[in-house]
């Protein structure tokens, strides 16, 4: 047994290839608030507490080891609209599932792989 608590999911981490590219993906395409950018680090805020930091890096990841986002929107339909508008891809169209979300799968332009779902 530990003998500490951990308190919140604090900050996401996604490792970036190009900075500007990604950040205008999280900002102007899933309309997440831009907090600051500080050198190859940009922070996102999600809610009222969790952020999502863009970090430029060499060599991400390859994307199919890393874990996945689940973003919970307020109108899937409009979210995967904006994604492909943004010429943004579609991993999987909107399928409504029966544990009461309809849910589809975008990836950022680092090919990260994010639910995006919608309560029914």
């Amino acid at each position: 047994m530990t003998h500490f608590t951990v308190k919140k999911l604090n900050t996401i981490i996604i490792p970036v290839k190009k900075m500007e590219r990604s950040i205008d993906f999280y900002q102007n395409v899933l309309g997440l608030s831009l907090d600051y950018i500080e050198g190859s680090m940009a922070w996102f805020t999600i809610g009222d507490e969790t952020s999502v930091m863009l970090h430029t890096i060499d060599k991400p990841e390859p994307v199919e080891t890393g874990i996945v986002i689940e973003l919970m929107v307020g109108d899937l339909i409009a979210c995967v609209t904006a994604v492909k508008h943004a010429d943004g891809t579609i991993i999987q169209e909107p399928v409504k599932r029966e544990w009461g979300v309809i849910e589809a799968v975008i990836a950022d332009p680092d090919g990260y792989r994010i639910w995006v779902v919608q309560p029914t």
